[in-house]
């Protein structure tokens, strides 16, 4: 590149001194070319930056990590005797997850002041939901809640035999989009507290309603059975506990008497990273439970 400074023509300049090297035209030239051609090609580091870049990309784009949250909230009454539904939000809500499976949920009662507790939850968490009713209860219903951070695409509500039991129990399943297109299904229940038989015939149903293929499914409540009892072991023919000690993912596994449960089917493209229970003993009569999965 050549370069023109300003010079008085009455007095030439005398000639500078130059420690350089003397270069020829031709040799300049080439460097010149050498230099512009530099320019133009990335630096190994940065190319290299770009390839990683791209391969952590496609990783995360081919599994979707979820925080799942089960919580039998007992209408938002503590142990403490208050009634404090929004005390029952801020623990969900501490825990960040994106799905959560609730249970014992009241709708327009009158013990809990009308409120529609379901609305009320999904406001203070900024979540869509999903309410199934099993009865109905003091002037309102009385049922199961889905909440999600992702957009739910439909739901529905099954109620579950045997006939004539004491109280009626459900399964409300919800379908959810999550991010690149994918699709996944909670289902959320709360079984039977009066006998193991009322028990076994409700998880015998819910394998009957879920073992369709289909997208993965969540199956996630209060099930009203200790590990290991009839009801759960024919259920773990088909589905895995999240918390299972064969994982060795759960944070908390001493819990032998818990009888809340996040499972996923065997078949489905779903890995537990870390399950645990929530030691909270005042906001409602149950612990709450949260799973990190990953769904393919």
């Amino acid at each position: 590149m050549t370069t023109t400074t300003g010079h008085n023509p009455a007095r030439p300049a005398p000639p500078r001194a130059d420690n350089r090297t003397p270069v020829s035209r031709r040799a300049l030239l080439a460097a010149s070319m050498l230099a512009i051609a530099a320019t133009m090609l990335p630096d190994a580091p940065s190319a290299a930056r770009a390839a990683d870049t791209s391969a952590t990309d496609t990783s995360a784009q081919t599994a979707t990590m979820l925080r799942v949250l089960c919580y039998n909230i007992h209408h938002g009454e503590g142990t403490d005797g208050k009634l404090d539904l929004e005390r029952t939000g801020r623990v969900i809500k501490h825990w960040n997850p994106d799905l959560v499976a609730v249970q014992e949920v009241d709708r327009g009662t009158s013990r809990t002041g009308r409120t529609d507790q379901a609305a009320l939850l999904a406001g203070q968490l900024g979540m869509a939901y999903a309410f199934g009713k099993t009865i109905d209860y003091r002037g309102g219903d009385y049922g199961i809640l889905i909440l999600s951070k992702f957009p739910l695409l439909r739901h529905e509500m099954l109620l579950l035999p045997p006939p004539g039991q004491r109280e009626q129990r459900g399964l409300l399943v919800a379908h959810i989009g999550l991010p690149g297109g994918k699709t996944i299904r909670l289902a959320c229940t709360h079984l039977s507290v009066t006998s193991t038989e009322e028990r076994a015939v409700q998880t015998a149903e819910i394998n009957k309603l879920l073992s369709d293929g289909g997208a993965p499914v969540l199956l996630a409540g209060d099930f009203n059975a200790r590990p290991a009892s009839p009801p759960m072991t024919a259920l773990e023919k088909r589905w895995t506990d999240s918390a299972a000690p064969a994982l060795k993912k759960n944070a908390t596994p001493h819990r032998p008497k818990k009888i809340d449960y996040i499972f996923f089917r065997k078949d489905d493209p779903i890995k537990v990273l870390e399950t645990r229970t929530i030691p909270d003993a005042v906001t409602s009569d149950h612990f709450p439970i949260l799973s990190i999965l990953t769904v393919e």
